[in-house]
């Protein structure tokens, strides 16, 4: 019995069906069934349904339009899943989506209903990041966890709107959906789950929802507020009356009150604020863009003149710490993220090396599918989010009194820098305070060392935080955070006020040094990536070798990552008559590269390559490491992305190579440092798929050569990838005195 029933109402949806079926298909590590039932189409819906061949898909048709509702009632009938999601035929059911929600039901007993964040995209399939970026924020604002969905589901019917997966047992209590209530059935069912059962919310956006050009766009007008207003008013009634929904009787939920306020709301009615900022809106318009524009000018004039200004009047002089006094905290943005397994080595290795360590986070990430590294660090996280007002007030006083001067002129720094993107006055306290709140933190833990893993704002942020507390900073420079368009901010300030600098490749340390002054450049460091080599120990090749190549590749569904040839390659293979599948595990990253994934899919589906290349989405590293057990060929065709992204050293392409895999990457930046071209791996030109083509073929014709560039592949890691190794280097200059690079009168005599 599978775990999962979809349950998918169409009509006259052949244009966009095909896309909604392979996004629930190919959805993994979960047993389901998928019922479409075609409610009276007059295009080529049933074609395309009947041409899907998969056993887990059951087609009926409807003779004669019968309504959605009746549809979701029929799938209920035909299934016996203990658990039913309704899905429409034009939406895009993201990777884990299922997976996630089911989980969400499943933890908690009596939740009826489980549902996520939707966003829209257009008939091409297209999103727009700033749009995207609003939902999030609208929808964090509105679905906050103290969310009562019993008083807001009076208020409004739009609440819960977008993919939900419901409790089998719980729509056999509350009974199917009412088939004459045709724009309200939803709404009545959701009235009479949350009555007697719980609500889940997954808090990521798992669901895109499709705007198609004739439909109906919600709240145009306000008579159309005043009709679905009224259709609401007469539902509840009606419910009320017939006390099928307990809630709506009792007196603690004043429903009259809270529809009368939804009416007010929806109809926008004013009142004598309204009116009064009417009258005075033409005037307040003019002083406020008049102050604005000459805010903006004095500031970027501050900014632009006084950009020398230093981020200590006086010489910066670390106290001296005994190494085994040493206390070092790793703060990033997020902790544990699944996509840097490569820093929870490295912190795993420096805790079993007996260094004391504290890791500091703004929030958490991803801690269902972190790997056992992040598990066994959780005990010593820390995070900053949600910041608490009354430590903030006490670490304002405390660092204000211990040394007024350098608090202000602190603030002054960040004033005078451009961090990132988007800089204003409010900008510049938000990421002042932080700062203060991480000194503040710090210095609670006893830590006299922070180091930032990686060198975007959060080094800034550490910078700051390690001088109110007159410790010594060090940075580490990778990928993105020094390459990437919209990460170029303050890196010398970052790199020349640092107690060292390291990076992973000769590629970055040239890089770096370019940015650098030469008394500066003593600082940058080259320690390269490491991996826990008794974690990846490959099991013998079995004997029986199927026809069939396994190609895997591991990578977030990301521009850099060059996932388009790989597909475009995959194609010619198969139209070649070669016989292979590959598996890509990895998550799309929201909101920056929504449109490359949408993209990617589509792809996917244009070259009909459903059957043979599988996303699997983001999977556990226990699961992963399976992988590389059985797959023949590991690829990885990187390049350099539009907005100047790039990978520099590949964890997956390391941990595959550990593996004994014959690896194919491509010969941008430090790539060439990790697979030496026909000895551990193949090596070709960016964007060159025929040349990544000729690649495969290569090593599927001979697979001694296989054998042997896996064995090298092997040794080159035990070489230079070892993290028992390479964490000796972060242990020397985390406990030892590092150079320091150019004093105060230094500079002055070079200037």
């Amino acid at each position: 019995m599978p775990d999962l029933t979809l349950s998918m109402a169409a009509h006259n949806a052949a244009l966009y069906i095909k896309q909604a079926i392979a996004g629930i298909l190919a959805q993994h590590d979960i047993e389901l069934e998928l019922i479409v039932i075609d409610d009276g189409s007059t295009d080529e819906t049933a074609t395309v349904v009947r041409s899907v061949q998969d056993p887990r898909l059951t087609f009926i048709k409807n003779e004669q339009r019968k309504g959605t509702a009746h549809c979701h009632n029929l799938a209920l009938a035909h299934s016996c899943s203990p658990f039913i999601a309704h899905v429409n035929a034009v939406d895009v059911v993201l990777p884990g989506a299922l997976q996630k929600l089911l989980a969400a039901c499943k933890n908690s007993p009596r939740a009826g209903l489980a549902h996520c964040y939707s966003f829209e995209i257009d008939e091409q399939g297209k999103a727009l990041k700033a749009g995207i970026r609003r939902r999030r924020e609208y929808l964090q604002q509105k679905l906050r966890p103290e969310l009562d969905y019993k008083q807001e589901l009076v208020r409004s019917e739009f609440i819960i709107d977008g993919f939900r997966v419901y409790r089998r047992e719980a729509l056999q209590e509350v009974g199917k959906l009412d088939e004459a209530l045709k724009s309200h059935a939803n709404y009545d069912l959701t009235l009479k789950i949350v009555d007697r059962y719980e609500v889940v919310l997954v808090p990521e956006f798992l669901h895109c929802q499709r705007k198609l050009a004739k439909t109906p766009k919600r709240h145009l007008s306000k008579a159309r507020k005043l009709v679905e207003w009224l259709g609401r008013y007469r539902h509840i009634q009606r419910l009320r009356k017939s006390h099928t929904v307990r809630f709506l009787r009792d007196g603690n939920y004043a429903v009259n009150a809270l529809l009368l306020q939804s009416l007010w709301d929806a109809l926008n009615l004013p009142d004598f604020k309204h009116y009064l900022a009417v009258l005075t809106r033409p005037l307040r318009k003019i002083s406020q863009t008049a102050w604005s524009r000459a805010r903006d000018r004095l500031y970027y004039s501050v900014i632009i003149r006084l950009s020398w200004w230093p981020i200590g009047l006086f010489r910066h002089r670390k106290k001296h710490q005994p190494p085994q006094d040493k206390k070092v905290a790793y703060y990033n943005w997020h902790f544990p993220v699944l996509s840097q397994t490569f820093i929870h080595r490295e912190l795993a290795a420096l805790r079993k090396s007996g260094l004391a360590l504290a890791i500091i986070a703004d929030e958490a990430e991803d801690a269902a599918l972190a790997d056992d590294n992040a598990k066994s660090l959780l005990d010593r996280a820390s995070y900053l989010y949600p910041l608490d007002e009354e430590r903030m007030r006490r670490y304002r006083r405390f660092f204000f009194l211990r040394s007024p001067l350098r608090y202000l002129n602190l603030f002054f720094f960040v004033m005078t820098r451009q961090y990132g993107t988007f800089k204003s006055l409010a900008e510049d306290q938000r990421v002042f305070a932080k700062a203060l709140y991480l000194a503040g933190v710090l210095q609670e833990k006893q830590v006299n060392h922070v180091h930032s893993p990686w060198a975007d704002l959060s080094a800034f942020v550490a910078l700051l935080a390690a001088r109110l507390l007159e410790i010594p900073y060090s940075v580490q420079a990778r990928a993105h955070d020094i390459h990437r368009k919209t990460y170029l901010y303050a890196l010398r300030e970052k790199f020349e006020n640092g107690e060292f600098v390291v990076t992973n490749t000769r590629y970055n340390q040239v890089y770096i040094n370019d940015l650098l002054q030469a008394p500066w450049r003593t600082k940058v460091r080259l320690i390269h990536n490491g991996i826990d080599l008794e974690r990846f120990t490959p099991t013998p090749a079995s004997e029986a070798r199927t026809t069939v190549t396994r190609l895997l590749c591991v990578a977030r569904l990301i521009e850099q990552k060059g996932l388009v040839y790989l597909l475009r390659v995959c194609r010619i293979l198969l139209d070649k008559g070669y016989e292979l599948t590959c598996e890509i595990i990895g998550a799309p990253e929201e909101p920056l590269y929504t449109n490359y994934f949408i993209a990617l899919k589509k792809l996917h589906r244009q070259l009909a390559l459903e059957e043979r290349v599988i996303f699997t989405g983001a999977l556990p590293f226990e699961k992963v490491l399976a992988k590389y057990q059985t797959a023949d060929i590991f690829v990885l065709p990187c390049v350099i992305a539009a907005d100047g992204s790039r990978d520099i050293t590949p964890n997956a392409l390391i941990e595959a190579m550990a593996m004994k895999l014959p690896v194919i990457a491509t010969t941008v930046t430090g790539l060439p440092e990790i697979v030496e071209d026909g000895v551990s791996g193949i090596l070709i030109a960016p964007h060159d798929e025929q040349a990544l083509a000729d690649a495969v073929i290569t090593l599927i014709q001979d697979p001694a050569l296989r054998k042997r560039l896996g064995e090298s592949a092997r040794k080159r890691v035990e070489e230079k990838f070892d993290i028992n190794k390479n964490v000796k280097h972060y242990l020397e200059l985390f406990t030892q005195d590092c150079e320091q690079g150019p004093t105060v009168e230094t500079l002055q005599e070079m200037a």
